[in-house]
């Protein structure tokens, strides 16, 4: 739910909700069973819109003087790498389909990433503002 990804940051939150749906929407195209270029569309606005939000997030934390920061800026590169790592294997494959592991890591992105990390500097911001 919403509330669950929340982080009192509302930019961040309208940028998270924005990647679960390019997230919902590659889903979609890979049950439906779309071409590779429109998997492949989908994929590079994830890439590019993941590049953008963790920018715009490592920026935020830096403003409020988020501790974790330096962690954080590790975990992202992490993730931006375990990303690369699926997308080279999808284009190795030459299917037409995206393989559950891929699917998998992005659930646990969401789940450990948004609500679990990302939370700690929402804490922080909302106790900046009281």
């Amino acid at each position: 739910t919403k509330e669950e990804l929340g982080t009192n940051v509302n930019a961040m939150d309208v940028q998270h909700q924005k990647l679960i749906s390019i997230m919902n929407k590659l889903f979609e195209q890979n049950e439906s069973g779309v071409t590779i270029p429109e998997l492949q569309a989908t994929i590079d606005e994830l890439v590019n819109y993941t590049v953008k939000h963790f920018q715009d997030e490592e920026a935020y934390m830096e403003s409020v003087g988020f501790e974790g920061l330096p962690t954080h800026k590790i975990i992202h590169e992490k993730l931006l790498t375990e990303v690369s790592s699926h997308i080279e294997e999808f284009k190795r494959s030459g299917d037409a389909k995206i393989n559950e592991k891929f699917f998998n890591f992005l659930r646990f992105w969401l789940s450990s990433h948004i609500r679990g990390i990302d939370q700690k500097y929402g804490a922080q911001s909302a106790l900046a503002q009281k």
